[in-house]
């Protein structure tokens, strides 16, 4: 789940989990993320409308991707940000 608040003044910290166990990678540029992307370890700030998508691998199964917007003081949807496993 990709967590921070939206919409922001000027910025939010954002926070991403996935299953106990599982790597989780993500990506701010619009690209759905792979394992060459980052490798989430800690919260992280943005200050400007951002997307940010994420997958979690689990004994080698990738989930879906998770995306989420943040919305610098303009508000839009508010999605969930969750995770799926695939198979």
């Amino acid at each position: 789940m990709i967590s921070g608040t939206s919409p922001f003044e000027e910025s939010t910290q954002v926070t991403i989990s996935g299953p106990d166990g599982a790597q989780v990678y993500y990506s701010v540029n619009g690209d759905d993320p792979d394992t060459n992307d980052t490798l989430y370890s800690q919260p992280f700030r943005v200050d400007e409308t951002t997307t940010v998508k994420a997958i979690a691998i689990k004994d080698g199964v990738s989930s879906s991707v998770a995306s989420k917007t943040l919305y610098k003081s303009s508000g839009g949807d508010d999605n969930s940000g969750g995770f799926e496993m695939g198979s």
